[in-house]
């Protein structure tokens, strides 16, 4: 019955420019789909939800409507795999802030109070530009990956922290979210494997965001290795969403416009207009608590 209902909201929609659909939201339909959803959460059996028990014991006020509305909108209100993807969501969360951090809000003041150097070293930044249909926009420039400045976890934490500001904007919630990656100064050896699985099963399984697009800005050869790998990772449908862009910066540009990615909403790495102030950035979200 839920594919059935969630179908009839999706028949007669156009797919974007990057093939995904977008329900039209309805009161009655988020209504009904948060119904559907603790319905499905309830038949998903304690062993793989003890994470989540956790959480409704030590941080019932993270939990709210609105909050898990994220998970609805991340799986297309397909309440199941909402409800599957919320109990995921959990165990990902303790595996990558650890049991003491897991349960306190994703701030900076809170369980992201030990990164905001890490976040200032600028590897993942949320960009404050939006592309046309509002996605966000993320840019991991690798080649600013240093593993004597950091930990990998606490970049993954980092990770965990930019996507989830980027879906405090209810636009990305329901259109989802661009990452440009930026590899061309990268060498082989800021390649790093445990952090793609970090990263890549969180955006598969966990993260309640659509990965609308990973645009791979002019890799290095050594891109050949990788690319396959992070392919690997994140699976059939997702990797789908891979679009790769060698060649010169003009180049990359034009196929970048192709996708509503002008100029004016790109980072001067990439020859754009947009300078990626991260200290700035910082500051404005400790100053709001964020």
């Amino acid at each position: 019955m839920v594919g059935c209902s969630t179908e009839a909201h999706l028949k007669g929609l156009l797919p974007d420019v990057y093939g995904q659909l977008h329900p039209v939201e309805t009161p009655e339909l988020i209504a009904r789909k948060r119904v559907e959803f603790e319905d499905e959460l309830k038949r998903v059996p304690d062993q793989e939800k003890i994470c989540l028990m956790q959480a409704e014991e030590k941080c019932p006020e993270l939990l709210t409507d609105d909050f898990k509305l994220m998970f609805l909108r991340c799986e297309v209100f397909q309440a199941k795999l909402a409800a599957e993807r919320y109990a995921h969501y959990w165990d990902k969360r303790v595996e990558v802030f650890g049991p003491e951090k897991a349960f306190e809000p994703l701030t900076l003041i809170g369980a992201v109070r030990d990164d905001k150097e890490t976040i200032r070293i600028g590897i993942i930044s949320l960009m404050k530009e939006k592309d046309p249909e509002g996605r966000s926009i993320i840019f991991f420039d690798v080649a600013r990956q240093d593993r004597t400045k950091y930990s990998r976890d606490s970049l993954g934490r980092v990770f965990w922290y930019i996507f989830h500001a980027a879906i405090e904007d209810e636009n990305t919630q329901r259109q989802g979210v661009v990452v440009l990656g930026w590899p061309q100064n990268a060498k082989y050896s800021q390649f790093d494997r445990g952090l793609i699985r970090i990263v890549t099963t969180s955006i598969k399984g966990a993260i309640p965001t659509r990965l609308s697009a990973l645009h791979i800005c002019q890799p290095p050869m050594f891109a050949a290795i990788v690319i396959p790998i992070i392919k690997y990772f994140l699976g059939e449908k997702l990797r789908k969403r891979i679009s790769v862009h060698s060649g010169s910066q003009e180049k990359l540009l034009g196929r970048l416009e192709k996708f509503g990615l002008s100029k004016d909403k790109l980072p001067a790495d990439l020859g754009g207009h947009i300078l990626v102030n991260r200290e700035s950035w910082v500051n404005e979200r400790l100053a709001a608590g964020l």
